[in-house]
């Protein structure tokens, strides 16, 4: 019992060292703890004794959507202050831009302006004013492009190794500046063309038709061509046409001593495609043969031949008119008679496509704006219409 009763001691013992070790332990938790709450309290205790700033209460109870707008908002700002920053040394004290500065010297743009205006500023705005109206009155077609197309592509056959160089020289940058340029003198030729038949009259086109306008005729002919290489001398194409006309001259003397013209043209006519029907061209019009060979066939009669060899760039032709039709009566012809006036319009007068232009303008109600530009102008267009030069 006694040992017991030790035991019970020395137990009870133990437990109130645990005990007071377990609220020391305790203690120092809580005294750790207590520490870390301090530090967060203190912070918080700090923060509550300086108070919210207004600024941070406002943007706490600022929604997302504000804050994005916000953003927004701050970044035109300060890109508005770059281009500020960026420019302030780019304009005059009037606020002109300045375009080149040197030695103090400033060009503005006004100062750029108007220099330009008093080179080129005629053309520069004519060509744009043009392009505009060319583009609104005809639609670029396929066979315009096409047309533009093979242009190019003859001009790369032509030059070569120096076809960049001419398009330098001609102040184009590539082939797609080329074909724009190409389309637009289509289109301009297209302007000049209607120009011309609005403004032919009915008594010059008759007179075309009385002078001009004829009924078919048919003739055959003996070629005799000249007998040269490309690469002849002079001396040597003087030669070879002096023989082939000497040739045509025996010729004509063989048929003024009867003998038959289609006999003589199977034999030594050099022209292929009539020889084997005894020279025979069938019917034709004015326009459809060269215009020495139409002359003279025109103005023999039916079964009359030319008694000189006839020269053309093909060689010399000996000609029989060999039949005639009526004349076409005037409305059957008007759509030639247009057609060979506008070309011959064309032809006398290289301002006509100036001209055209100047018309269409005036349609489309063009107003010059600018002093210095208009006197430039109206004086450009009082020397244009005051000026034909023939290319004949």
């Amino acid at each position: 019992m006694a040992e017991k009763k030790n035991t019970s001691k020395t137990t009870s013992k133990n437990k109130n060292k645990a005990t007071k070790k377990n609220e020391t332990i305790k203690k120092e938790v809580k005294k750790q703890a207590s520490k870390k709450e301090k530090v967060v309290d203190t912070y918080i205790v700090n923060n509550n004794k300086k108070g919210k700033s207004k600024i941070r209460k406002w943007f706490d109870n600022l929604t997302l959507e504000q804050i994005i707008i916000g953003g927004i908002i701050i970044i035109a700002i300060l890109l508005i202050i770059l281009i500020f920053v960026a420019t302030k040394n780019t304009k005059t004290k009037n606020g002109d831009d300045i375009v080149v500065s040197v030695d103090g010297k400033t060009i503005t743009a006004n100062d750029l302006y108007s220099e330009l205006k008093e080179q080129n500023g005629r053309n520069v705005a004519i060509n744009m004013i043009d392009e505009y109206i060319l583009n609104k009155e005809y639609k670029t077609t396929d066979d315009m492009e096409a047309s533009a197309e093979a242009t190019i592509e003859n001009y790369k056959s032509t030059y070569g190794d120096n076809y960049q160089a001419f398009l330098e020289y001609n102040g184009i940058s590539d082939d797609k500046e080329l074909k724009e340029l190409l389309i637009s003198n289509s289109k301009l030729t297209l302007v000049t063309e209607d120009y011309i038949k609005d403004n032919l009259t009915e008594s010059e086109m008759k007179e075309y038709y009385e002078d001009n306008i004829y009924g078919d005729i048919s003739a055959k002919h003996i070629l005799i061509s000249f007998d040269y290489d490309d690469d002849a001398t002079d001396e040597e194409k003087q030669a070879a046409e002096e023989e082939a006309k000497t040739k045509a001259e025996d010729i004509i003397k063989r048929i003024k001593n009867g003998e038959d013209f289609s006999t003589l043209a199977k034999e030594y006519s050099d022209d292929k495609g009539s020889k084997e029907n005894g020279g025979d061209l069938g019917y034709f019009n004015t326009g459809d043969m060269v215009e020495e060979f139409e002359e003279a066939a025109y103005a023999l009669d039916v079964n009359e031949y030319t008694t000189e060899p006839v020269k053309t760039t093909y060689g010399y032709h000996i000609i029989m008119k060999t039949g005639e039709k009526e004349k076409p009566s005037y409305n059957k012809s008007k759509d030639i008679i247009i057609e060979k006036l506008v070309e011959k319009k064309k032809s006398e007068d290289a301002t006509i496509g100036i001209k055209a232009m100047i018309a269409i303008r005036k349609k489309y109600n063009m107003q010059i704006k600018d002093k210095t530009v208009k006197s430039d102008y109206d004086s450009y267009v009082e020397e244009s219409t005051n000026t034909t030069s023939s290319n004949n």
